[in-house]
C-alpha cells in the first residue's frame, strides 16, 4: 500500500509543445534545404542519412528531391512512433514537411561552385548548422533517428552503430551512381555536417568540470568560490592505500577559467590531483537556466 502512495505523490514529466521550438525547426528546415539545394546538389555531393538517399535517387530519377524526402522519411517516422515520444514525432514531422517545402522553393535556385572541395566544406557547414538547430529545438531531419531507435530496441545495436553504417551505405551507393571522386568530396561533406551539428546541437557554452583531490580541499574550494564565483560540491571518499576519508571538490568552469582554476589549485596544494572532464552543457547558477533550452 505505502509503495503506490508512495507513486501516487512522484511528479511525473509532460512534454510541453512551444512556438519556439517549432520556430526554431523551421529555421533549421530552411538552412538545411538551401545547403542541400542550392550548394549540394549542383555539386553531386551528398549529405548524411536518408536525405543522402533521396539525392541519390534525384541523381537517378527525374523525380526532385523534395519528394524523395517524404517518401522515405514519413513512413519510417509512422512505423516508429511507438518507440519516440508524440512530441518528437510531431516536431520532425514538421521538419520534414517543411524540408520538403523549402526544398521545392530553392529548385531554382543553385550556386554553382567549381572546386569541389569548397562545395563540399561550405554545403557542409551549413547543412550541419541546419540539422543542428532542428535537433537542438527536439526535433529531427530526418528518419534515421528513428530507424536507429527500432534497431536498438529490437536488435541491440546503439544509435551510433546504425548511424555509421547507414552512412556508410549512403557512400557505398554513391560509389556506384556516382565515382569515387565525388563519393570521397561526399565523405568530407557528411564528416564536417556531423562535427558542425553537435556544435550547434550542444551549444557555445561547452565548459570544464574538475574533479580535485586534496589534503586543503577547504582551502581550495573557499578560494575557488570566492575568485572564480563558481560553486563547488563536495564528493565523500577514501584512499584506497592510505584508507583515510576524503572530500573530493567537484566544480563546473567556462574553458576560459580552467587555467586559472588550476592556478588556484597548485598555488595551495603542489600535490593536488585534478581530473578535467569536457562538459557540454551546464544548468543552474552561474551557467544556463533551465529556461534556455527548454
Amino acid at each position: 500500500m505505502n509503495r503506490f502512495l508512495v507513486k501516487a505523490r512522484i511528479s511525473k514529466f509532460r512534454e510541453e509543445f512551444s512556438i519556439k521550438d517549432i520556430i526554431g525547426i523551421l529555421v533549421g528546415s530552411l538552412i538545411l534545404a538551401f545547403a542541400i539545394e542550392a550548394l549540394l546538389v549542383p555539386a553531386n555531393v551528398l549529405t548524411a542519412g536518408i536525405t543522402g538517399l533521396a539525392i541519390i535517387l534525384n541523381f537517378t530519377t527525374p523525380i526532385p528531391v523534395w519528394f524523395w524526402v517524404l517518401a522515405l522519411n514519413v513512413p519510417v517516422f509512422i512505423a516508429g512512433y511507438k518507440f519516440v515520444s508524440k512530441r518528437f514525432i510531431i516536431y520532425s514531422l514538421i521538419a520534414t514537411f517543411s524540408q520538403a517545402l523549402f526544398l521545392w522553393m530553392f529548385q531554382p535556385l543553385s550556386i554553382n561552385i567549381d572546386d569541389l572541395l569548397l562545395a563540399a566544406i561550405f554545403g557542409g557547414v551549413v547543412a550541419g548548422v541546419g540539422a543542428g538547430i532542428i535537433f537542438r529545438y527536439k526535433g529531427s531531419s530526418g528518419g534515421l533517428d528513428i530507424i536507429a531507435v527500432i534497431f536498438k530496441r529490437f536488435w541491440g545495436y546503439n544509435i551510433g552503430q546504425t548511424f555509421f553504417i547507414g552512412n556508410i551505405s549512403v557512400l557505398a551507393l554513391s560509389l556506384i551512381i556516382l565515382n569515387l571522386e565525388l563519393a570521397l568530396f561526399s565523405a568530407i561533406s557528411i564528416y564536417i555536417a556531423s562535427k558542425v551539428l553537435d556544435s550547434v546541437e550542444a551549444g557555445p557554452q561547452v565548459g570544464r568540470t574538475a574533479i580535485i583531490i586534496s589534503d586543503k580541499s577547504d582551502d581550495i574550494a573557499y578560494n575557488i568560490m570566492n575568485t572564480l564565483h563558481k560553486g563547488c560540491t563536495y564528493l565523500p571518499g577514501q584512499g584506497a592505500y592510505s584508507g583515510q576519508d576524503k572530500k573530493i571538490i567537484m566544480v563546473t568552469v567556462g574553458k576560459t577559467q580552467l587555467p586559472r582554476l588550476k592556478e588556484i589549485v597548485f598555488q595551495l596544494d603542489s600535490k593536488a590531483f585534478i581530473s578535467v572532464n569536457e562538459t557540454i552543457e551546464a544548468y543552474g547558477h552561474g551557467f544556463k537556466t533551465s529556461k534556455y533550452d527548454f
